[in-house]
């Protein structure tokens, strides 16, 4: 997966953080980590965003992930996963 260039727009960290948290709640630490190091964002396995309302999380990071659950699971997957906060883990490829 290419790397997607930074956008220089900002969410509220909190909202990165709710969203990394989100998944590993879902897809357990190896699936977070997984889609982590596929999106390019390693830099936040083991260092979430902080828990603040300061803009710091790139509108591109929030992309990164969104590709990296399709590349990983599919469009139809990675859609559930996004927008379904009952989903149910799916298995790693």
């Amino acid at each position: 997966m290419s790397p997607i260039q930074k956008s220089g727009l900002y969410y509220p960290n909190k909202f990165g953080l709710i969203t990394i948290k989100s998944l590993e709640e879902v897809m357990g630490k190896n699936g977070l980590n997984a889609i982590l190091n596929l999106g390019g964002l390693s830099h936040y396995i083991e260092n979430y965003p902080p828990d603040n309302l300061d803009k710091g999380f790139d509108f591109s990071e929030l992309s990164a992930i969104g590709s990296a659950l399709e590349e990983m699971y599919g469009r139809a997957a990675g859609a559930v996963l996004r927008f379904a906060p009952d989903a149910r883990p799916l298995p790693t490829p």
